[in-house]
């Protein structure tokens, strides 16, 4: 699984959520909601650069609501169109049935996992290490249901 800290600099092509500037020396990982302790989620932080940060800090610049407004595009972003409306129905029918390479990411960020293989082969019949699922049953884990419910996604 990839950390959260790459999953960040993905979702922003590594650039500043709010203006775009790319310099991963003045780039930081902000908090959106700051509790004790720290909250680490993937979906409670956002890439600023060192002046937006600053100006949001400040309370002169972007507004918490904007900076939500923001990380909720990313977050879509990411999760990909497929991806969300595969974990939507998982939502709301408890299970999906979908393609791999649709919902793999999902997996990866712990939104999603594969309950039942319905079509599973293997590369050589004799070979059990090399299996491959082309479709399968994915139920939602508990931070899957949590993000789509905190952001209103369902």
């Amino acid at each position: 699984m990839k950390s959260i800290k790459e999953l960040l600099y993905i979702e922003t092509e590594g650039s500043c959520a709010n203006c775009g500037f790319k310099d991963n020396r003045a780039l930081t990982i902000h908090h959106l909601k700051q509790s004790k302790p720290k909250n680490e989620a993937y979906d409670n932080k956002i890439l600023l650069c060192h002046n937006c940060h600053h100006i949001h800090t400040t309370k002169k610049g972007l507004s918490d609501i904007e900076l939500n407004s923001i990380k909720k595009r990313l977050i879509i972003k990411t999760l990909t169109r497929p991806g969300l409306n595969a974990m939507k129905e998982a939502y709301r029918h408890k299970s999906v049935y979908a393609l791999p390479f649709l919902v793999n990411h999902l997996i990866e960020m712990g939104y999603l996992y594969l309950e039942v293989a319905q079509c599973s082969f293997t590369e050589d019949e004799l070979s059990e290490d090399k299996s491959y699922v082309g479709t399968g049953w994915y139920l939602l884990t508990q931070e899957g249901e949590k993000l789509l419910e905190k952001w209103r996604l369902k």
